[in-house]
C-alpha cells in the first residue's frame, strides 16, 4: 500500500509538471484570464485523476477458444531437479524494521500536521475577525472593517479592510477589486488549492499551481475594474500605494498581492488575439501521453495456472453436454494420480485440412465420440506415450500445449495441429502422441455419423520438489574394487574428473560451523524485498549452486522460482556466501552441487 501511495504521488507530480509546463510556456503571458483559470483548475484535477485511472487495453494475442469440446488436461512432469543435494529449507519472513520509505512517510506526516494546523488557524482567525470587528452589509456583500493593519482581502462573500483603508479616497477602487473576487467565487479555487498544498505539500508543482491561480485571480479582478468606470492610471497608483501596506493574509485574495510589476504590465497589455487559443490543442497529445503512461493497463493473456475447472471455459449453451471430470491425470513412477488441472482461455478458429471441410464439423453432437475404454483410458494412454523432451528439460521449458483435432465419421483422429504452443520441442511431442491416438467410436447427430472437433490441453511442467532430505545419487564411475592393474586407470579417472560437477563425494563440502550455521547465515543476510512484501508476494525459491574446489560458491541459478524480486534476493544472498571447506573425492578437491530451498513468508 505504501509503495502504491508513493507511486501515485510521483505520477501525479509528473502530470502536473507536463500541464504546468504547457501553461508556463504558451499561456501565461496571454490575456485570456478566464481560460487560464479554467485551464489551471481542470489540469490540476486531471493530474490527480489520471494516475488513479485503470483503463483496460487489450493486446492482440493468439487466444484459446472454448468453442470446441475441451478435454481434461494431461499433465506430464519432469524429474530433472532430483540430481542435486538438497539442503534444509530456509524460511524468511517480512520483518518490521524501518525502511527508507517509512522515514519519508514520517517526514511527510510532520509536514502534513503542521500545514493542517496552519490551515485551521487561519480559518479560526477569519472567524474571530468576523465576530470581533465592525460589519457592514453593502450591495450583497459583507464588509468587515478591521482594527488590524492588513491589506484588503476577500473570503467567500466577505471583504476585509482595515480602518485606515476604509477612510482613504480610493476605497471605491479597492472595493470594486475585491467584489470581483467575491462575484467570481475565487475563494473556492483558493480553498481547493489550500487543501491540496496541505495534502501534497511535498509536491512543488502544487505550490506553483497555487501561485499561478492567485496571479490569474488578480489579473481577472484588475481587468474587470479597469474596464468599468475606474480610471486605469489612478487604479495603478492605488495598487502601488497598497503594495506598501502591512502583512498579507495568505488564505484569501489580497488587493496588494506581491505581483505588482506583472499586474501593472498586464493592465497596459494589448489583448491577445483569439487565434492564439489554437495553442490549447497542445493539451491533447499531452493528455494522451499521460493516459498511456499511467492509466492504460494491458490485460495480459491469462497464464497457465494450476487451479482451474474446464467448465469455466465452456459456453453456457454447451455446459449441459459437458460431462468430463475436472481432474487431471498424471503418472509418477507408474503410479496413478489425479491433480487439479490448468489451462488458458481463448484459441482461434480451428484450422481444418485434408478431406474434412469446416461445414462438416460439429462442436457438439447428440452422441459425442467415445474413446475406447473411456476418458480415463485416454488420459492414461497419453501419459504413457508422452515423453518430456530432453531439450525442453535442459532449457527449463514448461507450459501448456493446446492440440486441436477432429474425430472423423469413421472414428479416426485427423486434422491434428497445435492451436497454442509453448516451444518447438513440447509442441512436436504433443503432436506426435495425439496423431498416434487409436480410432474412437464416432459421434452422431440426428442419427448420422458426424465429424466432431476437440481441443486437448497437455500440460508439461517441471517437477517440483517433494522431499526435504538430501538426495544422494552416485553417477556411474569406475569400479571401486582395486587391484594392481586398477591404479593406472584410477589415476586417469582422477584427471578426467578433475573439473566434473559432483552431487556426492567421499568428503562432502562443509559450511563454516555446519549446516545449522548455514541456515542461520542465510536467514540473517536475506532481506524480504519491500515491493514483494507490499504486493503480498510470497513463495518458495529453489537455488542451485556449486561449491568449487577452493570452497567458493559459484553458478547460482534459480531452478524453481517465485516472484522476480524474491528470486533476485535469493540469488544475491547465495552469491555472497563465504567460502566453504571444499569437498574431496579420492583425495582430490572437487566441485559439488547443492540445492537450497528458501521460503519467503509474510507475517499474517
Amino acid at each position: 500500500m505504501v509503495t502504491g501511495v508513493i507511486l501515485y504521488f510521483l505520477q501525479s507530480a509528473i502530470c502536473m509538471a507536463f500541464f504546468y509546463a504547457l501553461y508556463w510556456l504558451f499561456l501565461k503571458r496571454d490575456t485570456f484570464f478566464r481560460i487560464n483559470r479554467v485551464f489551471l483548475m481542470l489540469t490540476l484535477a486531471a493530474s490527480l485523476l489520471i494516475p488513479s485511472l485503470k483503463i483496460p487495453f487489450q493486446v492482440e494475442s493468439n487466444p484459446v477458444t472454448s468453442d470446441y469440446a475441451m478435454l481434461d488436461a494431461v499433465v506430464l512432469t519432469s524429474q530433472q531437479y532430483l540430481s542435486a543435494n538438497m539442503l534444509e529449507e530456509v524460511v524468511v519472513t517480512a520483518d518490521n524494521h524501518i525502511n527508507w520509505y517509512q522515514y519519508i512517510g514520517f517526514v511527510y506526516l510532520i509536514g502534513l500536521l503542521l500545514l493542517t494546523l496552519r490551515f485551521f488557524k487561519n480559518l479560526i482567525q477569519l472567524f474571530i475577525w468576523t465576530r470581533t470587528n465592525k460589519r457592514i452589509r453593502e450591495n450583497g456583500v459583507q464588509l468587515v472593517v478591521m482594527k488590524d493593519d492588513y491589506p484588503p482581502f476577500s473570503f467567500l462573500n466577505a471583504i476585509f479592510v482595515s480602518n485606515q483603508d476604509y477612510k482613504k479616497p480610493g476605497f471605491a477602487s479597492i472595493l470594486a477589486h475585491e467584489r470581483v473576487h467575491v462575484d467570481q467565487l475565487h475563494t473556492f479555487d483558493l480553498l481547493v488549492l489550500e487543501v491540496l498544498t496541505v495534502v501534497f505539500w511535498i509536491n512543488p508543482f502544487v505550490w506553483m499551481y497555487k501561485s499561478s491561480i492567485q496571479e490569474v485571480h488578480e489579473y481577472l479582478a484588475d481587468d474587470k475594474v479597469v474596464n468599468g468606470s475606474v480610471n486605469p492610471n489612478e487604479y495603478k497608483m492605488h495598487i502601488v500605494n497598497q503594495f506598501a501596506g502591512g502583512d498579507l493574509f495568505r488564505l484569501a485574495n489580497n488587493f496588494g498581492q506581491s505581483t505588482l510589476k506583472k499586474r501593472i504590465s498586464m493592465l497596459g497589455k494589448i489583448k491577445t488575439p483569439k487565434i492564439a487559443l489554437v495553442k490549447l490543442l497542445l493539451l491533447l497529445p499531452i493528455v494522451l501521453v499521460l493516459l498511456s503512461a499511467f492509466a492504460f493497463t494491458i490485460e495480459e493473456e491469462k497464464k497457465n495456472s494450476q487451479n482451474f475447472s474446464f467448465k469455466e471455459f465452456i459456453p453456457d449453451g454447451l455446459k449441459q453436454f459437458y460431462s468430463f471430470s475436472d481432474r487431471e491425470y498424471s503418472t509418477y513412477d507408474d503410479e496413478l494420480h489425479f491433480i487439479q488441472g490448468s489451462a488458458t482461455s481463448g484459441i482461434s478458429a480451428l484450422k481444418h485440412k485434408e478431406e474434412v471441410s469446416p461445414n462438416q464439423i460439429y462442436r457438439i453432437a447428440d452422441e459425442m465420440p467415445e474413446y475406447p475404454g473411456g476418458i480415463n483410458v485416454l488420459k492414461k494412454y497419453i501419459t504413457n506415450e508422452m515423453r518430456y523432451p530432453k531439450e525442453a528439460e535442459k532449457n527449463q521449458t514448461e507450459g501448456m500445449v493446446f492440440v486441436s483435432f477432429v474425430v472423423g465419421k469413421s472414428g479416426e483422429v485427423k486434422n491434428v495441429y497445435v492451436n497454442k504452443g509453448v516451444s518447438p520441442e513440447l509442441d512436436k511431442e504433443a503432436l506426435r502422441v495425439v496423431k498416434g491416438l487409436p480410432n474412437w467410436t464416432p459421434g452422431k447427430h440426428k442419427g448420422n455419423l458426424v465429424n466432431v472437433a476437440y481441443t486437448l490441453p497437455v500440460d508439461f511442467k517441471l517437477k517440483d520438489f517433494a522431499i526435504e532430505q538430501p538426495i544422494l545419487i552416485r553417477k556411474p564411475v569406475l569400479a571401486r574394487i582395486k587391484n594392481a592393474s586398477d591404479y593406472h586407470t584410477d589415476n586417469l579417472a582422477k584427471l578426467e574428473n578433475y573439473n566434473q560437477e559432483y552431487t556426492v563425494v567421499e568428503k562432502m563440502p562443509e559450511f563454516p560451523g555446519g549446516n545449522g550455521s548455514l541456515r542461520k547465515w542465510v536467514a540473517r543476510n536475506l532481506r524480504y524485498p519491500i515491493l514483494a512484501a507490499e504486493q503480498g508476494y510470497e513463495g518458495k525459491v529453489y537455488v542451485k549452486f556449486n561449491v568449487n574446489k577452493d570452497g567458493s560458491v559459484s553458478d547460482a541459478k534459480i531452478i524453481k522460482g517465485a516472484n522476480v524480486e524474491l528470486n533476485e534476493e535469493a540469488l544475491r544472498v547465495i552469491n555472497s556466501m563465504p567460502y566453504w571447506i571444499p569437498g574431496e573425492q579420492q583425495g582430490i578437491k572437487v566441485k559439488v552441487s547443492y540445492t537450497i530451498p528458501i521460503r519467503f513468508a509474510l507475517n499474517k
